[in-house]
């Protein structure tokens, strides 16, 4: 199946970003919202950061503030290590069909993470670029955000420039 026509694959090219609609199935988004929502009510639980990655690193960050009164899980490190939903989104189905279009079949995954911004929160991600920090040999990266909720002013949309 073909996801991008030309037209979409050279502004890909040109802009260096682009914009898939309906990436996974809705069941498949339905399930990802249902974990994360789980791992919240988890977090309501822990008072700092907590779980602990191959490399010793917390899975689980909290902003400061963060109870359980008024959870503010940050962000869960590698969700792809614990969640088989997770793990297949990353493996198969449209949006890993799309990226191959972009750049070409022989994919090689290289990690995952939710960053979160939960009602009254204070979390901000400002102005970066990420692709200085990846490890990689050559351009052929991509970097796929799947967003779980809609996006709008109120809840912090994201910004990406040419």
């Amino acid at each position: 199946m073909v996801i991008f026509d030309e037209q979409h694959k050279a502004a890909f090219q040109r802009q260096g970003f682009i914009k898939l609609d309906q990436a996974v199935p809705l069941d498949s988004l339905t399930a990802l919202r249902a974990e994360f929502d789980h791992w919240v009510e988890q977090s309501r639980r822990h008072s700092v950061p907590y779980g602990q990655m191959m490399d010793g690193r917390p899975r689980f960050d909290v902003e400061p503030g963060h109870c359980a009164e008024r959870p503010a899980l940050r962000r869960v490190a590698s969700p792809t290590e614990l969640s088989a939903t997770y793990l297949s989104v990353v493996r198969e189905g449209r949006l890993i069909d799309a990226i191959a279009e972009l750049i070409g079949p022989d994919l090689r995954f290289h990690h995952a993470k939710i960053n979160s911004k939960l009602p009254a929160t204070t979390t901000q991600v400002k102005w970066h670029q990420d692709f200085a920090f990846d490890p990689h040999s050559n351009d052929d990266c991509i970097t796929a955000i799947l967003l779980l909720d809609d996006m709008t002013a109120e809840n912090g949309p994201l910004k990406v420039a040419p």
